[in-house]
């Protein structure tokens, strides 16, 4: 009885697995190139049972749990023919990659295609395959789906580049394979435009809004058409065009940083600062008085800050059948900030033992409120089939308004100290700064397509503003363990400094396309390009003492309005350095040569670039050199292949000769005294870098949007420009400068590696860069005259020291893990930038130049899609990653006992606290594709 029962449940169970017997379908979706159609509908419909999948990153699919029975097979993607295919009987797993074909019959939806391929991945992937040059591309969907806000952001998660930071830890400048941030250029659709920057030539990268890119290119090697002062590599910031049908995108975030909820944040009243010195207002023979300066935007006062508000919106649409194009686009940032710094004023040892002494300690905390605003708009109309113009506005601002608190003593600051002298400064500075760029741009066809022509005429204008940047300074203490009053005993600058850089650049490009014998694709191009540049700098400071001398906090004054000042220099000081007219004139002629043949495509070719660069002094008693010009014309060959053994795989290198101008005030003979760490001293008989440089990668592009990219450089520096912290009178006497030098001849090298890989829903992008630069300078040391006797007369003597480049890293590295499923509409992407260490600023003296500890940074960003709508969230610093600078060398003694203390044999000269970040936010697609 037991047997027969067991063989009939057997039977019975047997039965019901075939009547509920369940499989599943699997494969993959590719279009006519085998690449992945990401997002395809899959469809299973049965007489009783419907299933459907959607198409993963890699084009994969899988559907589950499907009952046995006839189906109808049917895949779906916009511009494709529908698929279909019966499946009959189906009682087991089944694959099936499907190669779909485009709907070309239909060509409103072929336009769509392109249309949507644009700022893709794909799109990207494919530019970087088809590059005559090493490039890497960052397109508008990795970017709108990464943790990032502006450009700068962007640029620190491609490969071979790191990132240097602003006052509040955003970062703002790009170091390209570890070339400090003046061996590379910024273009915008492609044209150099002029920086803000008071000193320099770079472009600060935060001034740009993430959302108006249609993609980022890093250029890491030069082609004979390309301007040749990048060393390192150039940024092209390519803006969103016009798309093929009507569109609309808006965004809104509210964000939070953490730093706010330990401190307040510091806040003045702008409103009552004067714009205009005066002499700036009345003239420069014009002799002030105290009442022509207010104190109301002096004074502190501690608040809660509202959230950090960021909104943009862009529009655009096709006319006249789709030959006229316009995008209109703008953006608005405004963000409170803040950074906890300790600092360490440091000295060389003068007793000769080769170690830093330490002298003082400061505590700084600073708020800074940031405020963007990002104006976009290009046209662009095609006449006919052969000629096409664009036109390009943007309009970039800036404003920084910082607030800082300071507190220095030469003894810890605690309130375990019983007896300290405390110095207290006060700092409020407006920061106004902008970029303005309009450009004219044709294309043009002749000879049935033979003969191709394109031109752009640029105007671009860059503003920096500092108006009424002034510091309030006092005594104080503790005195047996009491709080001492403070008192006013130093004098108290005010300044006014502005700068503008402003290009007039005009590009004409020839390229003769021909197709000789064996040889395909080939083409002659040629072209100039003339650049005008004009720059004026202004600076006014007054300075104030207490009268009387000595005015004591809660008898005298309670806050800065109470304070009586005696105006000790009337007339300003309008015979600064900082007041001079620079010009620079570039004229640029090339010619290159392209030829395809087989599987190979080779580019050879030359630039010759003609400077003219100087500048002449608004001012005589400031400058031994009251004008000076350096003209000079390099010649700069240039050469490239690409091997293409398969369709998916490319072997790449490249030799070309680039070189690095000096800055505009780098120049100027005169000291720009800040009030930050160290004064700023022109060099007149700083010269150009020149380089050679070498690339070689190899690339495979299995996919759309996959790639592994492995790939190695050598650059040779002649006459590097480093900042050289140089003491103004000797060696060892007089205050500390950081001057523009020459150092010798550096060679940098260095191996890349990028590569993504997408499995479903699943992805992940890693990119990794090794650096080894080397320099060899002299420096000095102070030794005694008999080491063995140390009551010996000290000496002072040369050394030679090999180190890294300043601002290179050793080791840089980028990691994103992503998660996609298309069909809820979910994006989550975590984030990790690691950069080692590098010098930040470079010692006179042997073995004490000043390094940045390595620093990872970790952003998480969520995305879900609700119809036309997306709710977001992005986290920044997840780590509260702390920015350190430290000299590789204890410090000379005990008897100072701050906080920090030597780690690892090394002295900690500064430590930033910048805190997490947190944005929370909506976007709105709407299109009529």
């Amino acid at each position: 009885m037991k047997k027969v029962l067991i063989t009939f449940l057997s039977l019975f169970f047997l039965g019901q697995s075939e009547v509920f017997a369940q499989h599943q379908v699997k494969g993959s979706v590719f279009d006519e190139n085998k690449e992945p159609l990401v997002g395809a509908v899959i469809q299973l419909k049965g007489e009783q049972n419907q299933y459907h999948a959607v198409a993963g990153l890699d084009g994969s699919f899988t559907i589950a749990n499907i009952k046995n029975g006839n189906y109808n097979f049917e895949i779906s993607f916009i511009g494709f023919n529908t698929y279909n295919e019966k499946i009959e009987s189906l009682n087991g797993p089944l694959r099936k990659d499907i190669v779909m074909e485009p709907d070309s019959q239909v060509l409103g939806e072929v336009v769509i295609m392109g249309a949507a391929n644009r700022g893709s991945d794909a799109q990207a992937r494919k530019l970087e395959q088809m590059a005559k040059n090493t490039i890497n591309v960052v397109s508008a969907k990795s970017i709108e789906l990464s943790p990032d806000i502006t450009v700068a952001n962007v640029v620190q998660r491609v490969s071979g580049l790191s990132i240097e930071r602003n006052a509040s830890g955003d970062p703002q400048y790009a170091i390209v394979r570890g070339m400090d941030k003046r061996y590379n250029y910024t273009l915008v659709n492609g044209v150099k435009i002029p920086s803000p920057d008071n000193r320099n030539r770079y472009v600060p990268l935060d001034i740009f809004p993430a959302q108006m890119l249609e993609r980022l290119e890093v250029a890491k090697s030069l082609t004979p058409d390309m301007e040749g002062d990048a060393i390192g590599g150039s940024v092209n910031l390519v803006m969103i065009s016009a798309p093929d049908e009507f569109e609309v995108n808006a965004d809104f975030q509210m964000g939070y940083n953490f730093i706010h909820l330990d401190r307040p944040f510091y806040s003045y009243d702008r409103s009552t600062e004067a714009r205009f010195s005066p002499g700036e207002r009345f003239g420069s023979r014009y002799e002030a008085n105290v009442s022509d300066f207010s104190t109301q935007n002096l004074l502190i006062e501690p608040i809660s800050p509202l959230p950090d508000l960021f909104g943009g919106i862009t529009i655009g649409d096709r006319f006249m059948d789709g030959k006229l194009g316009v995008m209109l686009g703008a953006s608005v940032q405004n963000s409170f900030r803040g950074a906890d710094r300790d600092w360490y004023k440091i000295d060389v040892d003068p007793l000769g033992t080769g170690r830093p002494s330490l002298s003082s300690y400061q505590e700084r905390q600073t708020s800074i409120h940031q405020f963007r605003l990002g104006l976009h708009s290009k046209i662009d109309y095609q006449i006919n089939r052969n000629n096409e113009i664009s036109l390009y506005y943007g309009d970039f601002t800036l404003n920084d308004f910082e607030a800082r608190e300071m507190i220095s003593s030469d003894r810890d600051i605690s309130p375990d100290n019983q007896n300290a002298t405390y110095l207290y400064q006060t700092r409020v500075r407006s920061t106004y700064s902008g970029i303005r760029n309009a450009t004219l741009q044709g294309n043009h066809r002749f000879l049935n397509d033979q003969l191709l022509v394109d031109w752009s005429a640029l105007f671009s204008r860059a503003d920096f503003d500092r108006p009424d940047n002034a510091i309030f300074i006092r005594n104080g203490g503790i005195e047996n363990g009491r709080e001492m009053p403070q008192n006013i005993e130093r004098r108290n600058p005010r300044r006014w400094e502005k700068h503008y850089d402003q290009d007039l650049t005009f590009h004409l490009n020839f390229q003769y396309n021909f197709n000789p014998l064996f040889l395909n694709n080939s083409y002659v191009k040629f072209g100039g390009m003339y650049r005008d540049k004009e720059r004026g700098a202004l600076f006014n400071r007054y300075r104030f003492d207490p009268s009387p001398s000595f005015q004591e906090q809660g008898v005298d004054w309670d806050d800065f309005t109470d304070v009586r000042w005696e105006l000790l220099n009337p007339a300003g000081t309008l015979g600064h350095a900082l007041n001079y007219n620079a010009l620079e004139q570039i004229s640029a002629f090339y010619v290159m040569q392209h030829i395809g043949f087989g599987k190979f495509d080779v580019n050879a070719g030359v630039r010759v670039e003609n400077t003219n660069q100087g500048y002449k002094s608004r001012t005589t008693n400031q400058f031994e050199i009251p004008e000076l010009y350096q003209i000079y014309t390099d010649v700069l060959p240039n050469f490239s292949f690409k091997y293409k053994p398969k369709d998916d795989v490319n072997l790449r290198g490249s030799y070309y000769k680039a070189i690095n101008r000096p800055g505009y005030f780098e120049i100027v003979d005169g000291i720009s005294d800040e009030d930050d760490e160290f004064p700023f001293k022109g060099n007149p008989d700083v010269t150009r870098a020149i380089a050679d440089n070498f690339d070689i990668r190899y690339e495979y592009f299995p996919r759309a949007n996959e790639q592994f990219l492995l790939g190695a450089f050598y650059k040779r520096i002649e006459d590097p420009i480093e900042l050289l912290l140089i003491r103004q009178t000797s060696l060892t006497t007089g205050p500390r400068n950081l001057t523009p030098t020459n150092s010798g001849t550096a060679t940098n090298w260095g191996i890349e590696a990028d590569f993504s890989k997408f499995f479903n829903k699943f992805g992940i992008r890693a990119n990794y860069t090794f650096t080894n630069s080397s320099l060899t300078t002299v420096k000095s040391e102070r030794v005694r005259e008999n080491p063995e006797d140390v009551t010996s007369q000290l000496i002072l003597r040369e050394a030679v020291q090999t180190r890294p480049l300043q601002g290179q890293a050793n080791h840089i590295g980028n990691l994103s893990i992503l998660y996609k499923n298309i069909e809820r509409g979910t994006d989550i992407q975590l984030s990790a930038v690691y950069t080692g260490e590098r010098i930040e600023i470079v010692s006179p003296w042997l073995d004490l130049d000043i390094w940045s500890r390595p620093f990872t940074q970790l952003d998480f960003s969520f995305e879900q899609k609700l119809g036309n709508w997306v709710v977001f969230m992005k986290a920044n610093n997840i780590l509260n990653a702390p920015y350190e600078l430290f000299v590789k060398s204890p410090r000379k003694t005990e008897q100072l006992d701050f906080p920090l203390q030597d780690r690892d044999g090394q002295t900690i000269v500064q430590r930033d606290y910048y805190r997490q970040s947190v944005r929370l936010g909506v976007r709105f697609k709407f299109n009529t594709i």
